[in-house]
């Protein structure tokens, strides 16, 4: 059961994923099957990938999006326990320091709902061929 205290990890050994412009891309090498969120969502994730406890991603989102606190929990719990549901994370099992962010200048994006979108068009492809590992780090794998 997740508490406000708990935090989550990306799931390294299934799991590869990268922030780019505002939109998280997450691709799961086991299944195949890959995911997006933006703006709000890949926020979250950014944060998940820090180390920060469910309460701190929901307060840096509260004060980042301008949006009531308890609406921003809410919206964190309910995105987390579907990363969980699609083992895109696992619950942090160690007590590691999380990492510091910074919020980026300016004015915040309006506030919207995080939501997880679910892409299933590759899964075969990528079940049989999976990406090589060291694409994990991002690398380009042509070399």
């Amino acid at each position: 059961m997740l508490s406000a205290e708990s935090r989550v990890d990306p799931n390294v050994a299934e799991v590869a994923a990268k922030v780019i412009d505002g939109e998280a891309i997450i691709m799961n090498l086991s299944s195949g099957l890959y995911y997006s969120m933006d703006n709000v969502g890949a926020a979250i994730w950014a944060l998940i990938a820090r180390r920060y406890s469910l309460r701190e991603v929901a307060d840096v989102i509260a004060d980042r999006y301008r949006v009531d606190r308890e609406r921003a929990a809410g919206d964190v719990e309910r995105l987390v326990q579907e990363l969980l549901d699609e083992h895109l994370v696992t619950v942090a099992t160690s007590d590691l320091e999380r990492v510091a962010v910074l919020p980026p200048p300016g004015a915040p994006p309006p506030y919207e709902p995080p939501r997880l979108q679910k892409y299933t068009d590759m899964a075969d492809m990528l079940a049989l061929d999976p990406p090589m590992p060291n694409l994990r780090d991002g690398a380009n794998a042509a070399g």
